[in-house]
């Protein structure tokens, strides 16, 4: 019985010692990258080094960009507006920062670039922020990794992401680390495997490569060889399926426009698009299928040719107007750019062409209460609502919108188009013109109600 007794009391003693050799992953690597802190106070000293890091940039008038699902409402002479949550996430210029906060500045887009991608312009609009507000993912997206030389400081910023919830980008961090540190990468690879639950491979881990469209760059995830094949073939799922929207957004392009299904995308976008789904899907057997690439090869040729053609027949709309001050030709030219718009209809700067088209032959008057043609400001109404959608906060559309309805007589309209414009620039840009607008109309308001409405 004594024997029986001493046996077990060993192999509880024996058990519980094998369990205190147990590594913890966590405590290894930090115990190398951080002289054995605790994974929470790691984690938690990055953070609080963020605003530092911030203010670094700032007191030298290096202003970092990020995105933030925030709009700005109400904002005062000087800019400073309330923050309000948006579904829209919106794009920010950080330009001051303290222990507390952060000034987020607005930037709009204000048009695309050669390849159809956005691009974006200053405002003076702004809100303060607390660090709070300033989500992990969009921190990754302004914060050096590839490029930052500290691998604690990496290792850190990994922590402090799974705390945060966001586990591959947490991994991405830490594949920095693992690529180009020999002596940290079993143990980042053993961490990695403890946060998401694997079991750590007898081999080893595989590297994921993945390019993410939006920054131009190759990403790379540390996987077990199990969850590597799942990524295989979540691939070739995804590049099917992506595929065939690509093909969709391109809508009919046999034969000369105009055609019966137009695209659903701006056709440089689609061209940017192809170019960039050949990358990211290189390596898929979808895509080494040559009925596949001859097809995209087949859209990206009828793009060319597209734009070719508009271009050919914007100036052959120029050419429709040899007297600026005649209406009929006015109108001809902006009817000759409705068709030549239906080639590409989701290009917002081809269809502000036709829009300010039917402004022009409109023919505003100077004060805003009246014009030449009303029928030209009908036209114009529909393109500006659209290009609005693209470019909410984009004053002089906004403006143009104000004046249209001006026109018309309709000032519940054109007072809200109005008012957003001085909402945006204050006293600046479009402002001061807004507001003598809504002098002037409501000045002939005021003489039609004395009239009796005439």
């Amino acid at each position: 019985m004594r024997t029986l007794k001493t046996a077990l009391l060993a192999s509880v003693i024996a058990a519980g010692f094998a369990g205190s050799l147990m590594a913890d992953p966590a405590e290894d690597l930090f115990a190398k990258t951080h002289k054995g802190a605790k994974e929470a106070k790691v984690a938690s000293d990055w953070y609080d080094t963020l605003p530092e890091w911030v203010n670094s940039l700032t007191s030298k008038n290096q202003f970092p960009q990020t995105h933030l699902p925030y709009e700005i409402q109400k904002p005062d002479e000087g800019g400073l507006g309330k923050a309000k949550n948006s579904k829209e996430i919106n794009k920010f210029e950080i330009r001051d920062a303290n222990r507390k906060q952060f000034s987020a500045y607005l930037m709009v887009q204000n048009g695309v670039d050669g390849t159809g991608r956005p691009t974006w312009n200053q405002t003076n609009t702004y809100t303060w922020l607390p660090w709070k507000a300033w989500p992990a993912k969009y921190i990754l997206e302004t914060y050096p990794v590839e490029i930052n030389n500290k691998d604690e400081d990496l290792v850190a910023m990994g922590a402090w992401l799974y705390g945060e919830k966001e586990n591959e980008l947490a991994n991405r961090v830490l594949t920095v680390v693992h690529e180009r540190n020999s002596d940290l990468a079993p143990l980042v690879e053993a961490y990695i495997c403890d946060k998401e639950k694997w079991d750590p491979p007898a081999d080893g881990m595989k590297i994921w490569n993945t390019w993410d469209i939006e920054y131009q760059k190759e990403r790379q995830i540390l996987l077990t060889p199990d969850e590597y094949d799942k990524k295989l073939k979540d691939r070739e799922k995804n590049a099917e399926q992506r595929y065939k929207e690509l093909y969709a957004a391109r809508g009919d392009y046999k034969g000369r426009p105009p055609r019966r299904r137009l695209p659903t995308m701006q056709l440089v976008l689609i061209e940017w698009e192809i170019k960039q789904y050949k990358i990211k899907y290189a390596s898929s057997d979808f895509l080494k299928d040559t009925k596949h690439t001859d097809t995209l090869q087949e859209i990206l040729d009828s793009i060319k040719d597209d734009l070719a053609v508009i271009q050919e027949n914007l100036e052959k709309a120029k050419e429709k107007v040899t007297d600026p001050s005649n209406g009929n030709q006015l109108k001809a030219k902006a009817e000759y750019m409705e068709e030549v718009l239906k080639i590409d209809p989701e290009d917002v700067n081809l269809r502000s062409q036709v829009a300010n088209a039917w402004y022009t032959y409109a023919n505003p008057a100077g004060h805003g209460n009246s014009c030449d043609h009303a029928d030209g400001m009908k036209k114009a109404i529909p393109h500006y609502e659209i290009i609005l959608q693209a470019y909410p906060n984009s004053t002089s559309f906004l403006l143009a919108m104000g004046r249209c309805y001006q026109a018309l007589e309709d000032s519940k309209h054109a007072r809200v188009y109005y008012d957003r414009v001085i909402e945006l620039d204050g006293t600046k840009g479009y402002g001061p013109t807004a507001k003598a607008l809504i002098r002037n109309m409501e000045m002939k308001d005021a003489a039609r109600s004395k009239n009796g409405g005439k």
